[in-house]
């Protein structure tokens, strides 16, 4: 796993927000995509509002451009109901479903215009005479750019979730190349993660698959608050390390690039302590891992036990002579085998979930560095301040030299 392969959230977000956020992660947006490249939802509603009042104008305004705008409108109506139907929430799922949708789509929704266009037609008669166009035609587009806008702007929706949520959550986008071979040199920051959220998949397929046994609802909270801490620390090492190699590759001269040293040395160590906390999660989920396979190893091995007898009656049935045992104790014993691995692995995997808090706050609490001096620990990525770059100094004249 050489990159992150899902988003990760803040734990602290609402729980029905974070459930739609993570169901929908393609309606998500990357750090990398500006404001100005996607339509927000702000720019959704507005231009729903404008729209939908801009064609009623026309078509109260407009003389016989009532036909053409009820005929778009019914389109437009299809169109939100395959939209609805669809099981992504996207146009481009499967056409071939679609299209089937689409014979009662569009009646249904051609039904429903018009109905509404007769509705209104008897309610604004009054009015009709008073306007050259289409006062009822005009009412719809009314009633659709109000109903439009007002959907967008809904609280619940997604555009407006992903984007008022934007800070709260991390793409794999956000660490470079998502798509794209990227080596452990090329994106350091990227591998880390990933091991952190391969870290997290692990204990919540253990809390899945081991049941009562495992109870990783202790450590599933503890892990995702990790994630999401080390992502952010991990996006800033990463901003402060590409800044230091543009930085290296702009430099002028050797002085330069020795006045960056002790910035790279500050993001070398920030580095290995990052990583060395990262490995002890990944550790710990190697270990639910294990756990894992070993139960399902010993879950197959059951399955074989239990049709041994089968297979002896099909042994005695069909063969001449006594029938060897041996086979069928070999099976059982293989069963006890591994229940015994699986019991074992679980009982580490439990006992390192408990003391998981201790190893990754080992000072939690102490507010020192550890020397007993009460100064404040320093974090992993304080980057120390450059060297000054000061001119050589010029070389003694002929007076000095005599001095």
């Amino acid at each position: 796993m050489s990159h992150p392969r899902r988003p990760t959230f803040d734990p602290t977000l609402p729980p029905r927000t974070l459930a739609r956020l993570r169901a929908h992660p393609e309606r998500l947006l990357p750090d990398s995509v500006g404001p100005s490249a996607r339509l927000t939802w702000r720019r959704g509603a507005a231009l729903t509002a404008a729209g939908g009042t801009s064609l009623a104008a026309v078509a109260l305004l407009v003389p016989g451009a009532a036909t053409p705008l009820i005929a778009l409108l019914c389109l437009v109506v299809t169109a939100a109901v395959l939209n609805l139907v669809s099981d992504r929430g996207s146009l481009a799922d499967d056409w071939a479903d679609l299209l089937m949708h689409a014979f009662w789509a569009l009646p249904v929704s051609t039904a429903a215009v018009m109905a509404g266009h007769l509705l209104l037609g008897g309610a604004l008669e009054p009015l009709a005479a008073a306007v050259p166009g289409s006062a009822p035609a005009a009412a719809l587009y009314l009633a659709v750019a109000g109903g439009g806008a007002g959907a967008v702007m809904r609280p619940g929706m997604l555009p407006r979730l992903a984007s008022e949520n934007r800070r709260r959550y991390v793409l794999p986008e956000d660490f470079g190349r998502p798509y794209s071979h990227a080596t452990r040199h090329e994106e350091p920051e990227a591998h880390l993660f990933a091991r952190l959220q391969q870290a997290t998949d692990r204990v919540e397929e253990g809390g899945r698959v081991l049941g009562g046994s495992f109870d990783a609802a202790s450590t599933l909270p503890l892990l995702r608050e990790e994630e999401w801490r080390m992502s952010q620390e991990l996006l800033r090492l990463r901003a402060l390390r590409r800044e230091l190699l543009q930085r290296k590759r702009e430099a002028v001269s050797r002085q330069v690039t020795r006045a960056l040293q002790p910035q790279e040395e500050a993001v070398a160590r920030a580095h290995t302590a990052l990583a060395e906390r990262i490995g002890v999660l990944a550790d710990y989920g190697g270990r639910v891992r294990a756990a894992v396979t070993a139960h399902r190893e010993w879950e197959q091995c059951q399955a074989i036990a239990d049709r041994a007898a089968e297979y002896a009656d099909l042994a005695l049935t069909t063969a001449r002579g006594t029938m060897r045992t041996d086979e069928i104790d070999d099976s059982l014993l293989s069963v006890r085998a591994a229940h015994s691995v699986r019991e074992e692995l679980v009982r580490e995997a439990v006992d390192a979930g408990s003391s998981l808090s201790a190893a990754l706050h080992p000072g939690a609490g102490a507010g020192t560095d550890g020397s007993g001096t009460g100064n404040a620990a320093r974090g992993p990525l304080d980057v120390p301040r450059p060297r000054p770059c000061t001119a050589p100094e010029p070389a003694p004249g002929p007076a000095a030299a005599q001095d």
